[in-house]
């Protein structure tokens, strides 16, 4: 996969649906098309999403998606497969606590006067405040006068007034997790902290009569219980604008309703059966011969015992990333839902110790995972993973890579929607291909990490961002073997890592380019421009939209993409404004379908060109000026009004918005249908070096008006000069009046 795959949406999970990495299904899909065949297995070793399993099972694939910590299976599990857990949780709510039945006892702890009438009723949820470690505002449903909401009473502190900080429920919830005196005691009191003592006391009793359930509604049950265990931290803002990052409570938190929370969570109950295929143990699913998926909850060195030896073709997936909270409330929920003796929770207690990120433990991790997977792999196998464009998550992921002896084929970036990397097995010989053909590679194999990137610039020639160009060294470095180098020598002074950023920020230093401005950069010394990425993007989605009647509109995308590979990947934004300049959206039968418009045919847009020309020769007789016209042909041309010999104007008629003319000369009017206004706009602004241009803008419309003027002069000419709607960057200084 050398091209770059956009990002879609993915499945949404009904539990915990933002707190795991995805794979967008479309990445998913043009991995699993290109390097594997129906029948065979997908691996999926961190378990990213729904997008891999349900992009599998539609391409006739089975899939293994496997996962270290169980509260992600349970997400997972619960959303293809959920369970009616009402009959289970009425078993609960009968259970007898000092004679009374379990939710009253709870809800006994939510009793607040209702903001209204003042009669006493059951609060829905309070607001907090941080910093006065109180509640300032609750919102109730009372019998009499409805939804309503008001400033917290000395009466409603009543019920928390009886709860420590640290009583009696915090050390019997703590319990549950490991002993007081464990090394690790501190960050599952961190754990707990994140809830009120009202929800300790709630979750305390909760959980004790869980306990006593059958194993049968345990396991019904337990989405439910996932659902509102992490609903009812105090981690949460009241509008639900975030998820949490980490253990400690935003400036104003929600206190939930536990009971009300459970009981709202159980309500979800599936109103079809499960569709999705699955079987329980790999063996099973390598038998099978249908599409199927086995989820299980394994780490890697456990999960390699059970691959056959070179079964597995692909692996498409999602790395794990460094969230040392979630990790935390992970091993403290799967502890509460399954017992700390459980062989479940084993793999997540050690990362209790995790209390801060540290990405020099992170790629070691994810290289070692990976690596005791290579006796599964095939040995033409394909690793694709998809994760942010972010310097940490990149550099680290490299180095992860190279750890477990993988060899780079492709990495493509976009800033802003993220990294696609293609590694394999076994190296390619010279570069080639698995059938033997070989390829040519834009940029040499070298460690010389400024020539690569000087290479990067001069391919794309316009300032690039440098993610874009981290990601085009880490791939020659890749190549190159010398990130194997790197995780392979002895640790010093620096680490891997920090050897690793030694080496790209020299590289950036020392290249024969500058930062102009915030995280793009640009050649310092340049010959004569040549055609920016964005020119040649543009001309290829008109001559794509030309050349076939009608696109469907990710088949379009993905061409585009398909033609400006790796290195070459151009930003989402630009790709959307450039096809949007060209193409109008229809529907059919619910499918989008890109046509171009018809003032963008050839001959349309040639007749148009020709027409500027004729108002061009026309204005210029008429102002007695001398008009003449450069040999071009087609869609562009070059007329010059000069007078006495001294040039009055120089135009550049064209019927795109490309730049290159810009470029090269320092002034000039360059003059443009209508349609291409705002794709000029958007590739003025990406590129800061058209910013200091002093050309000027003239569109064809405004050149017919200006031409059909009896009193036109070469003072009132200027006049017509300008782009609408106006340039939107108050520091752009081309001359658009």
């Amino acid at each position: 996969m050398q091209s770059f795959i956009p990002s879609d949406s993915a499945p949404r999970l009904r539990l915990l649906p933002t707190a795991f990495q995805v794979v967008p299904p479309a990445v998913a899909r043009a991995a699993i098309e290109q390097h594997t065949q129906p029948g065979e297995v997908i691996l999926d070793p961190f378990v990213s999403g729904l997008g891999v399993m349900q992009t599998a099972l539609d391409l006739g694939r089975k899939v293994i998606a496997a996962s270290f910590n169980p509260i992600n299976a349970l997400a997972i599990r619960a959303t293809l497969w959920p369970a009616d857990a009402r009959s289970a949780f009425t078993h609960l709510e009968d259970a007898l606590k000092v004679a009374h039945r379990l939710n009253e006892n709870i809800l006994k702890l939510y009793t607040a006067n209702c903001p209204t009438c003042g009669k006493a009723v059951t609060a829905q949820h309070f607001i907090w405040d941080r910093e006065r470690q109180q509640p300032i505002e609750k919102h109730v449903l009372c019998t009499v006068c409805g939804e309503n909401a008001g400033l917290i009473e000395d009466s409603d502190f009543k019920e928390l007034k009886k709860l420590g900080a640290r009583g009696l429920p915090f050390w019997m919830l703590h319990g549950r997790v490991i002993d007081r005196n464990h090394e690790d005691a501190d960050r599952v009191s961190d754990v707990l902290d994140a809830y009120t003592p009202r929800a300790q006391s709630a979750l305390s009793d909760i959980l004790l009569k869980f306990e006593a359930l059958s194993e049968a509604d345990r396991s019904a049950l337990r989405p439910a219980v996932l659902a509102m265990l992490d609903a009812c931290t105090s981690l949460h803002t009241p509008d639900e604008a975030r998820y949490p990052s980490g253990l400690k409570p935003p400036a104003r938190f929600i206190e939930k309703n536990v009971w009300l929370e459970l009981e709202r969570q159980v309500s979800f109950f599936p109103s079809v059966p499960p569709s999705l295929p699955r079987v329980a143990a790999i063996d099973e699913l390598l038998a099978s011969t249908a599409p199927a998926v086995c989820l299980l909850v394994l780490p890697a060195r456990e999960l390699v015992k059970r691959l056959p030896a070179g079964s597995i073709p692909l692996i498409v997936t999602h790395p794990p990333l460094p969230r040392p909270g979630f990790w935390s409330l992970s091993a403290v929920w799967a502890a509460w839902l399954w017992s700390k003796q459980s062989s479940l929770v084993d793999h997540l207690l050690p990362l209790l110790s995790r209390k801060r990120t540290s990405w020099d433990w992170q790629w070691r991790a994810i290289g070692s995972a990976l690596n005791v997977l290579n006796p599964a792999l095939r040995e033409e196998a394909r690793i694709v993973m998809s994760f942010p464009a972010e310097e940490a998550i990149m550099d680290s992921v490299s180095l992860a890579a190279a750890y477990a002896h993988y060899h780079d084929e492709s990495m493509a970036c976009d800033p802003l929607d993220g990294v696609r990397a293609t590694w394999r097995l076994t190296p390619l010989t010279a570069r080639g291909d698995a059938d033997g053909s070989t390829t040519q590679d834009d940029i040499p194999l070298t460690a010389d990490g400024a020539e690569v990137l000087r290479r990067i610039l001069q391919e794309r020639a316009e300032p690039t961002h440098e993610l874009v160009l981290r990601t085009g060294l880490l791939t020659a470095l890749g190549q190159t073997g010398v990130l194997t180098e790197i995780v392979q020598q002895t640790e010093g002074e620096q680490t891997p890592l920090a050897v690793l950023r030694a080496r790209i920020d020299r590289a950036f230093s020392s290249t024969a380019a500058r930062e102009i401005e915030p995280h793009r950069w640009w050649l310092t010394l340049s010959s004569s421009p040549s055609r920016p990425l964005a020119d040649r993007v543009e001309l290829r989605t008109r001559d794509l939209l030309r050349e076939r009647e009608e696109w469907h509109g990710d088949d379009l995308l993905h061409q585009l993409y398909r033609d400006f590979p790796d290195h070459l990947t151009p930003d989402r934004a630009l790709v959307a404004t450039v096809i949007h300049s060209y193409a109008e959206d229809l529907h059919f039968k619910h499918t989008p379908l890109a046509v171009l418009r018809a003032e963008d045919q050839a001959e349309a847009r040639t007749i148009e060109v020709d027409e500027a020309c004729q108002f061009l020769a026309q204005a210029g007789a008429h102002l007695g000026v001398e008009v003449s016209r450069a040999p071009h042909a087609g869609e562009q041309q070059r007329i010059v009004w000069s007078k006495s010999g001294e040039t009055i104007y120089t135009f550049i008629i064209q019927a795109t918005a490309e730049v290159l003319p810009l470029l090269r000369t320092e002034t000039g009017v360059l003059i443009i249908p209508g349609g291409r206004a705002t794709l000029l706009q958007h590739k003025i602004a990406r590129d800061a070096r058209l910013r200091k241009t002093h050309w000027q803008v003239l569109k064809f419309s405004s050149l017919r008006r200006a031409a059909q003027q009896t009193d036109l002069s070469l003072t009132t000419f200027p006049l017509a000069f300008g782009l609408e709607p106006p340039i939107e960057q108050p520091a752009l200084q081309i001359q658009l009046l």
